[in-house]
């Protein structure tokens, strides 16, 4: 059982239970920093070779998926930024899918893609030491679901977990 405060967990949205139930922090700052070696050792050891390697028809690149988490961290930090500073603004959701499809990453290296979610997870990071307790457990809307910006902390983690789990298990083997 994941160590998030189960009043907590039950808040969170079912569509995001899979990842987040990956995550065994307290916090979503902790959540944020401890997967971070494991995430690092995972993608700058891939070979290019296996960077562009897919294990089935229509499944992503590590490339691809790297690209993904980088895509994805952008825009549910945003949210959570949005609802610490008690925008009610309803926010779209985003098809991830249509993401990867047009983000094309074939002349890029998977060392320029791990710089650039490096950058990406530095500035979440900073963002997350700088929340307040009352920030947050703020709460917002995206994609006609109720976020906290809590919440958006365990789900960017979990989500990174998840996809880097899949790529030691598929692509790695």
């Amino acid at each position: 059982m994941p160590l998030i405060p189960m009043p907590l967990i039950e808040t969170i949205p079912e569509y995001f239970k899979p990842y987040v139930s990956k995550v065994f922090s307290t916090t979503a700052y902790n959540a944020l920093e401890e997967q971070w070696e494991e995430m690092r050792q995972t993608f700058v050891s891939m070979t290019e070779e296996k960077s562009n390697y897919r294990y089935d028809e229509g499944k992503w690149t590590p490339k691809q998926i790297l690209q993904h988490l980088i895509d994805a961290e952008r825009i549910l930090s945003q949210r959570a930024m949005r609802f610490a500073r008690k925008d009610m603004t309803q926010l779209p959701g985003y098809d991830h899918n249509s993401y990867v499809d047009v983000a094309d990453v074939s002349d890029r290296t998977i060392t320029d893609l791990w710089d650039e979610f490096h950058a990406v997870r530095i500035s979440t990071l900073f963002m997350y030491k700088s929340f307040k307790a009352a920030e947050l457990k703020r709460e917002g809307f995206a994609n006609g679901l109720v976020l906290s910006v809590e919440n958006q902390g365990f789900i960017i983690a979990g989500h990174a977990l998840h996809h880097t789990q899949v790529i030691r298990e598929r692509y790695l083997v």
